[in-house]
């Protein structure tokens, strides 16, 4: 069930990176669950205690980051659609991944 989880930092060095991965696991799954539930564009960039970058990204970060940058532009007419059919086709082909995981 849920339970309140304290946030503190992990002392033991050793320990942040295997704690971080899990972490990072769960992250990755409720995001995908979001991106999926409400077929939103979803953009996630975490960074290990190494500095190195770690993302989820719901089509690629460019266009994610474009509609964040810009939000109120549009798809011309001439990309909408392919655009939109090729979102549809992702969407379902994830649900169909999550499900067999999930099953």
């Amino acid at each position: 069930g849920r339970r309140k989880i304290e946030i503190k930092i992990i002392e033991n060095e050793d320990d942040r990176p295997i704690s971080f991965l899990k972490c990072c696991t769960r992250i990755y799954m409720k995001t995908f669950e979001l991106s999926t539930l409400f077929g939103s564009d979803i953009l996630f960039i975490l960074f290990s205690p190494t500095g190195k970058p770690y993302s989820f990204r719901h089509h690629s970060v460019e266009s994610v980051a474009k509609r964040f940058w810009n939000p109120n532009q549009s798809l011309n007419e001439t990309t909408h659609a392919p655009v939109e059919a090729d979102r549809k086709v992702r969407i379902n082909l994830l649900v169909k991944d999550f499900n067999e995981v999930h099953d």
